[in-house]
């Protein structure tokens, strides 16, 4: 068949669909950060969608890459695929209770949605068992269940150390249908074909394999490619290559535009002969030499920055300034203007998180002191920029150096919430999360997370020490005054050098210095409530830290008060002294936040020993970019996860909502273990995503983030020595962008409030309310402007151009009473 038929043919097949679909318009759409289309359409829960595409805006829409289940409001449709223009989509809608039958196979779209990957909507092949082949790979899981790992395969050397599976095409000039074959079955598509009764060797077959790269950057900065080629790498007409693509990525909706079409000097040829069609579509190709170098790029943080270029010895501070090349991940690490690591970094390490946190560029570069371009500029002030696939670095002036900075901080005094009303040590469960302003966020959320009906001993019990403690520790030995001078000295100013060691110096006063009587009696108290022989974990919890929007991590110390120590006042002070590290002196310096409100709360709970796992874990995933799925790395026992030195740890997808046998994905084993295995049984996998879905669910709630797509809950686990799942902490994640914060909220209160942040003006208004008075204050509570209202025309602007930059709270009163209020940035 001709190929100008077989597009005929390919037209026939999807357009004959349309007279029992309504199409429905896209409201809006975005391109995200992995070069995926994102439609939003009006929906209902009754409802599904496909997602039909056109390659050309003057074809017919003859391809559906897409289905998707309705939500109430409105709902987020994708394909696999890089994104066209939007004139190239169209969006049908189609009952669940009626359902169509997109594929033509006799079995409706709903049917076969509900039983992938056994059954594929978008695929006419018939079911088959798993043992012989699947018709669709809707997970990772899925691929995996298919997919082998040999070496030794002389004549197919990219094969060899890689996961790939087989793939075959029924029918394909005419109505395609197609077979992921199970490699661990059949050696050869010949034997598949057999199995099934069909000539393997038939001109409307189409044979080849699909690999999965694990150390190969896609087009779109992610680690991972999946390729695909045909049998004995042979050339196809374009047309072919494309349609193969698009049948394959139609059946594995879990990729985000990572499918590449696999060259080798057998069909590098016709590649270049049809290089112009390559470069005008959607195709990207991956080389085989690309597949033998390895990664030797791997943007993690994509953005810019300057600053001095220094190469970093184990031991050196760097400044705030400056970019830093490191051979070896150090454990932690003050701001700095970006990073560059010889060695690979895990995208939830502490330098990954730091970088993110603090938008400034980080990526892996293997041997960047033998590129000339990189190594010539040591010593230099430089530009730094990360992309997806490669990375721009060139010498800077120093007048771009500092006007860079300067646009960075913000202009005005920036106060921390601080409420000495708190004076007592408290047990969590009287610990609410409202009191974060007295005991700090992670004191808060942790006591948050005990009210979450989960088993006794997931979260740790214990107490929380509040800011009045600190504050009055501070007041007792007179540090504010010595703190006052220190930061007056010309010398701690202008030298880093000095400062690094007057705040050493003020460290070591702290942890000298004697706290009054009461407050030793407390502690005492505190400390004598827990079994005897128990070490106690006292962590810090700053309210400038584990905050929307402010991370902090890795900023201060925790440590670990053993029995034989003595009185736990020792750790305590230790923990205060690491309010005045170097790291967080400069952080809270460049963000102009006042050091006299910062103030450090413990959490102090009994100390976890002999773990059989620890992990880290996000509700979301930040690095794949995949729906309803949850990111951890855990490790063996205490081995470091988020800065490893050669060993690097499980990486897994957890599915939110499981569905048999795919319920997480497995990207990459811990190299601790000898053998390709868990670190987590079922049953804990389990728990853990049943403890993640609350977390973040309850937490959104708290946070008003609900709906927020940035939202997600950053989590630290462990696996003790009883293999019972302990949550150890839980904070917003570092990406998070608050929404507008509630403070108090009055029954049938419609009080609100934009644009927040705000510049000039805010709107403020409340239908039917009675509020008469509108009241801003600082986050001291000082009253800064107040504003009577019409009652009965409650809709104003409110002129707020006199106000400093920073956050304040807006409340609306109703007589002497507190309607609702609302936190919101003055810019």
């Amino acid at each position: 068949m001709s190929i100008n038929a077989f597009l005929i043919a390919i037209t026939i097949l999807f357009t004959s669909h349309w007279a029992v679909a309504q199409v429905v318009p896209i409201q809006n759409h975005t391109i995200d950060v992995n070069g995926q289309i994102r439609l939003e359409v009006n929906s209902t829960a009754g409802k599904y969608y496909l997602v039909q595409v056109k390659h050309h805006p003057d074809s017919a829409f003859a391809l559906t890459t897409s289905m998707t289940l309705g939500q109430a409001g409105t709902t987020i449709l994708t394909e696999p695929l890089k994104a066209y223009p939007i004139d190239h989509y169209q969006v049908l809608e189609y009952d669940i209770n009626t359902p169509f039958d997109a594929d033509g196979d006799g079995a409706d779209d709903i049917t076969e949605f509900n039983t992938m990957p056994l059954h594929g909507p978008l695929n006419a092949a018939a079911t088959i068992a798993v043992e012989h082949a699947l018709v669709s790979l809707n997970t990772l899981s899925a691929f995996q269940d298919v997919s082998t790992e040999e070496n030794g395969t002389p004549w197919v050397e990219y094969l060899n150390d890689m996961e790939y599976t087989k793939f075959i095409i029924l029918d394909f000039f005419t109505d395609p249908k197609i077979y992921f074959i199970n490699s661990n079955t059949y050696a050869l598509h010949a034997d598949f074909a057999t199995y099934i009764g069909v000539n393997h060797l038939a001109p409307t077959v189409i044979k080849g394999q699909l690999i999965y790269n694990p150390n190969v950057l896609a087009d779109n900065g992610t680690l991972g490619v999946y390729s695909f080629n045909f049998s004995n790498n042979e050339a196809q007409p374009f047309e072919i290559v494309q349609q193969t693509q698009e049948l394959l990525a139609a059946n594995m909706p879990y990729l985000i535009n990572n499918l590449s079409y696999f060259i080798t000097e057998n069909n590098e040829q016709d590649y270049q002969d049809n290089l112009a069609l390559y470069q005008n579509s959607r195709i990207p190709v991956l080389f085989e030499s690309d597949v033998y170098a390895g990664i030797d790029y791997w943007g993690l943080n994509q953005t810019e920055g300057y600053g001095f270029f220094r190469v970093m010895s184990p031991g050196e501070l760097p400044g705030s300034r400056d970019i830093v090349l490191y051979e070896a991940l150090p454990n932690s690490l003050p701001r700095v203007g970006g990073i560059i690591t010889s060695v690979v970094q895990t995208p939830l390490s502490h330098v990954n998180l730091r970088a993110i946190h603090d938008n400034v560029p980080n990526a892996f570069i293997r041997d960047p002191l033998l590129i000339d371009s990189i190594a010539d500029l040591v010593g230099h002030y430089i530009y730094f920029k990360t992309d997806q696939s490669n990375y721009i670095i060139r010498e800077a002036t120093i007048d771009e150096v500092n006007e860079w900075y300067e646009d960075k901080r913000p202009t005005t005094e920036q106060i921390p919430p601080l409420n000495l009303s708190y004076t007592s040590i408290l047990p969590l469960d009287d610990i609410s999360f409202g009191m974060y302003d007295g005991y700090g966020a992670k004191v808060a959320n942790v006591a948050t997370m005990r009210t979450f009906g989960f088993p006794d001993g997931t979260i740790p019990d214990g107490y929380g020490i509040p800011f009045y403690f600190y504050q009055m520790f501070m007041e007792h030995n007179h540090f504010f005054e010595e703190i006052e001078l220190m930061m007056q000295d010309s010398a701690f100013i202008a030298d880093r050098n000095v400062r690094d060691v007057r705040l050493a110096e003020l460290q070591d006063d702290i942890k000298d210095a004697t706290m009054p009587q009461w407050m030793l009696d407390q502690l005492d108290a505190m400390h004598n409530s827990f079994p005897d022989g128990y070490s106690i974990r006292c962590r810090s919890s700053t309210n400038n830290e584990d905050l929307p929007g402010f991370s902090g991590a890795g900023l201060y110390d925790s440590k670990t008060h053993h029995p034989d120590e003595g009185h736990i006042t020792k750790t305590v002070k230790q923990v205060y002294a690491s309010l005045w590290n170097l790291r967080a002196f400069e952080e809270r310096e460049f963000y102009r936040v006042n050091h006299y409100y910062a103030s450090m709360g413990v959490l102090c709970h009994p100390n976890f020993d002999d773990e059989a796992v620890n992990g880290v874990g996000v509700s979301a995933d930040p690095v794949y970019n995949t729906d309803s799925t949850f990111y951890l790395n855990s490790q063996v026992g205490e081995e470091l996860i988020t800065n490893p030195e050669s060993t690097y740890p499980e990486e897994l997808l957890l599915k939110r909502y499981p569905d048999g046998n795919d319920n997480y994905s497995v990207i990459q084993y811990s190299s601790l273990l000898t053998v390709d295995s868990l670190l987590m049984s079922e049953v804990q996998m389990d728990l853990l995503r049943q403890y993640l879905s609350v977390i973040h669910d309850q937490f959104a709630i708290l946070y008003h983030a609900e709906g927020n797509p940035t939202f997600a809950m950053d989590i630290e686990f462990k696996i003790d020595s009883t293999n019972r799942l302990v949550i150890k902490q839980a904070r917003p994640w570092v990406s998070y962008v608050p929404t507008v914060t509630i403070v108090y909220d009055y029954d049938n209160c419609d009080f609100i409030l934009y644009p927040n942040p705000a510049s000039d003006l805010i709107n403020v208004g409340c239908e039917d309310c009675g509020i008469i008075t509108v009241r801003i204050v600082d986050l001291k509570g000082s009253l800064v402007l107040e504003k009577t209202m019409d009652p009965t025309n409650f809709d104003s602007q409110i002129q707020i151009d006199q106000l400093r930059s920073g956050t304040y709270i807006v409340s609306g009163l109703m007589g002497d009473s507190v309607c609702k209020s609302v936190k919101f940035v003055k810019l």
